[in-house]
């Protein structure tokens, strides 16, 4: 059979193995369900509508009513108003609870503690707006002429930023960064566990050494790939369904990228975790091999958040950092959700992405020819390198 039927037919195996394990589907559906219980945390923690109850009393100026309730609007608050005999029933009302506050005749507000609600800044900024509207009509001053005299052009050179694109952008780092290390770590314990059980040495016999890499390697990528799916869709769907918040307009062209840096950098860095567990034939120095690797994913990590937390993701360091190869498929998806990626500079991206994966996995794969076959201590990359050397020669 040719190269790409043997690295079809690994993968194959790889995947579907996987897929059937009870390691996996547990895995998948307790991360759906922490999912999905994190936005139902979210929604039922969080503050939602607040109801007041206001009394009323003495002379109420027109339109009072109606201005409390649109500042309580504003302030996403609900107010109900009831009318008592006098500002003594008021003030008994406010101390018994009946009311949470009550105003007099249009220009007194009755609080049980100064400062400590919403409500009272409700309240005056209301009776303030109808104070203001009764001084300017007995003055002859039409409102809807000083507001337009008073109106301020404002120009802006950016567009406004979304709390919910950043957030998608943060979502973005923290989810691709899981995924990868997470399938990285699959492809290293697998590539140890056929060498230390020896298994490989019966796959080599029919199957190449780089085909078996492709084949681990997509097979892996190929499950990565379908649980990253299942968790964005099961995240938006719970979202969604909880009306936990609204999908701004860069989620989907956000997904969409993921998915395509999620390819390029699990190719990039699960090459670099297979290559480094042919250098070992036990699980303890499997983690110490694996430690560059796990090093610089993780500084690829906490260095696109440190800019997206500085709020800088157009600038010129966020541009030259995202270029980097073991840091492009972290950093373009976030700086994607924020709106900071020029079509150029996304295409120059992936190109370097790309003509980096290609020089890894080449290099790489020598040193996984090399080194699995190997057995005993720990074996150095330069003996894995000359050994790969000897067996293309033969």
């Amino acid at each position: 059979m040719n190269g790409v039927r043997n690295t079809f037919l690994v993968a194959q195996r790889e995947a579907t193995e996987r897929a059937r394990s009870r390691v996996y589907l547990a895995s998948t559906a307790l991360t759906l369900v922490i999912v999905a219980g994190l936005i139902a945390v979210m929604v039922w923690t969080e503050g939602g509508t607040e109801h007041y109850r206001v009394g009323l009393a003495g002379e109420t100026p027109t339109g009072l009513v109606a201005a409390i309730t649109a500042s309580a609007t504003a302030a996403d608050s609900e107010v109900t108003f009831e009318t008592f005999a006098d500002a003594g029933a008021v003030t008994a009302a406010v101390s018994d609870k009946v009311v949470q506050a009550g105003v007099v005749d249009g220009d007194t507000l009755i609080v049980r503690r100064a400062g400590e609600s919403p409500l009272e800044s409700i309240l005056a900024g209301a009776v303030r707006q109808v104070r203001l509207l009764q001084a300017l009509a007995e003055a002859g001053i039409d409102p809807e002429t000083l507001a337009a005299d008073l109106e301020v052009t404002i120009t802006a050179t950016e567009p406004p930023s979304s709390s919910e694109d950043e957030a998608v952008a943060m979502a973005a780092v923290v989810l691709l960064f899981l995924v990868i290390t997470t399938y990285g770590q699959w492809v290293l314990l697998g590539v140890l566990d056929e060498k230390s059980s020896r298994v490989v040495e019966q796959i080599v016999s029919s199957v190449s050494v780089r085909a078996l890499l492709a084949g681990k390697v997509i097979g892996i990528g190929l499950l990565g790939i379908g649980q990253l799916v299942l968790l964005l869709a099961g995240g938006l769907g719970a979202g969604i369904l909880l009306d936990a918040f609204t999908i701004p307009s860069s989620t989907l062209p956000t997904a969409a990228w993921s998915l395509v840096w999620f390819i390029l950098g699990f190719a990039f860095y699960a090459v670099l975790y297979a290559a480094a567990a042919s250098l070992v034939s036990r699980s303890e120095d499997a983690q110490a091999a694996a430690m560059p690797v796990a090093l610089v994913s993780v500084a690829a990590y906490l260095g696109t958040f440190g800019l997206m937390a500085s709020s800088e993701p157009d600038s010129m360091v966020a541009r030259l950092v995202s270029l980097l190869p073991p840091v492009a498929p972290i950093a373009y998806p976030a700086r994607i959700a924020a709106g900071a990626v020029p079509w150029w500079e996304l295409g120059l991206g992936l190109a370097v992405t790309a003509a980096a994966v290609v020089v890894v996995v080449r290099l790489a794969a020598r040193i996984y020819a090399g080194a699995l076959l190997s057995q005993g201590s720990r074996i150095g990359l330069r003996r894995a390198w000359r050994a790969a050397g000897e067996l293309s020669a033969r």
